[in-house]
């Protein structure tokens, strides 16, 4: 019966884990690009002290990012080599474009900010292999 008990738990442990997994998952992948670029220019507001012009300036460009981010990602018949030269161009533009609105010590800032970011992408990614 003991062992019985310990199997049942262990069992119910894992399913709840696989559920836990999946459901964030799927929270991340519904977002549209207007909640991710909304998301993102509160996340530079804060982190960056932007101004209401720059904020509104910057929303603009998160929004027409993520746009063409998801038009790149949701192509049909395109090889991930296309897929990752889309994204390549419509990020080196976006950052182009985000220099100009920012200040020389905002923009030194979103460059660490992009910087963690791309850290805790890759933490993520080597924690699910």
């Amino acid at each position: 019966m003991k062992k019985f008990m310990s199997v049942a738990f262990a069992l119910l442990i894992s399913i709840a884990g696989v559920f836990a997994q999946s459901s964030t998952a799927t929270l991340k992948a519904n977002k549209t690009p207007e909640q991710r670029a909304e998301r993102f220019t509160k996340k530079m507001t804060k982190e960056l002290a932007l101004d209401a012009a720059q904020q509104e300036r910057i929303k603009i460009l998160n929004l027409d990012r993520f746009k063409k981010l998801e038009d790149a990602r949701s192509a049909a018949a395109v090889s991930k080599k296309e897929v990752a030269a889309k994204v390549k161009q419509v990020n080196e533009e976006y950052f182009s474009n985000v220099k100009g609105v920012l200040t020389p010590e905002q923009f030194t800032k979103f460059q660490e900010m992009k910087e963690e970011m791309k850290e805790k992408a890759f933490t993520k990614k080597q924690g699910k292999l």
